[in-house]
């Protein structure tokens, strides 16, 4: 029997890290699976002997390279696939954090060049020169395949560290960790307004319309691209008293002024044929990788 590690970043109150492991949703049959939560320092020797597949979200961070290091390098590991991982950016001057300041020519220049002591490489970033696209194997979730009524307009789908001051409409963030819950939310919407990457990306699956507002450069590496507010920068929340007496504050942003977004709408826009895309290209690469381990 084959052992297989998937190592996977995931903040267990951002849903869609949770749920971005394509482990989540594909069999690997004969061979035993761990999951190794890459935000935890990574052994090397519990590598070996192990095929390695690094899957699941932004995992193109500065945060994760150590660790990701640490996997290329292990000794006697066997072969090490990446399954739909992407890039982000982010630009942040005393307590701002600036998305204008990430240009195509920063996100086309990233620095990929890691990904070479790969044996199997897809990213979620699309259009990139010398990689094949790949999106979040979260499209292959089951409750994609449940109808949903319009209810509403609008509704407004905060990132939890990123949060949209847009009132008098529904709202939610992406701690609720019900996926059902969540994409019914979602789909309540004819137009999704939201800071969260797996915002943008469910409710472009739904058939919805979107208006993103980014705060780093992945939202820009997405294929089926939403409007964007042109967002020149996010402000860090100040404490309340209360989070400073019970040390409960985390780093929070927020975006102050969110006027005439209404007016970016009309160029707005859905992909009624995403969702099948985006599950098509991901068992295609299952079947790819079943093929490569000989499993």
């Amino acid at each position: 029997m084959q052992s297989i590690i998937n190592c996977y970043g995931t903040d267990r109150k951002n849903i869609g890290d949770s749920l971005s492991s394509p482990l989540n949703y594909f069999e690997l049959p004969g061979a035993k699976i761990e999951k190794l939560d890459i935000r935890l320092p990574v052994k090397a020797e519990e590598l070996e002997g192990k095929h390695i597949i690094l899957g699941g979200g932004g995992l193109l961070f500065p945060r994760f390279l150590p660790e990701i290091a640490t996997i290329i390098n292990a000794r006697k590991r066997k072969k090490l696939i990446a399954w739909g991982i992407g890039q982000q950016i982010y630009v942040r001057k005393k307590g701002k954090l600036f998305p204008r300041e990430i240009t195509d020519e920063a996100i086309n220049s990233f620095d990929y060049s890691y990904l070479e002591n790969f044996d199997l490489v897809v990213i979620r970033d699309f259009g990139i020169l010398g990689y094949d696209w790949l999106p979040c194997a979260s499209c292959m979730h089951k409750s994609f395949d449940k109808k949903r009524e319009i209810k509403h307009e609008f509704v407004v789908f905060s990132h939890k560290k990123f949060l949209l001051n847009i009132e008098n409409f529904p709202r939610l963030t992406n701690e609720c960790n019900d996926m059902e819950k969540v994409l019914d939310f979602l789909g309540s919407g004819e137009t999704v307004l939201t800071s969260s990457y797996h915002g943008v990306y469910w409710a472009t699956l739904l058939g919805r319309k979107v208006l993103a507002f980014p705060f780093s450069s992945k939202f820009y590496t997405l294929k089926h691209k939403p409007n964007m507010y042109p967002v020149e920068l996010w402000l860090r929340k100040k404490k309340s008293f209360i989070d400073r007496l019970n040390f409960r504050y985390k780093n929070k942003f927020y975006f102050p002024s969110t006027h005439s977004w209404q007016s970016l709408l009309k160029d707005s826009q859905s992909y009624p044929e995403s969702l099948e895309e985006c599950r098509h290209k991901n068992q295609l690469y299952y079947s790819k990788v079943m093929e490569f381990m000989e499993l």
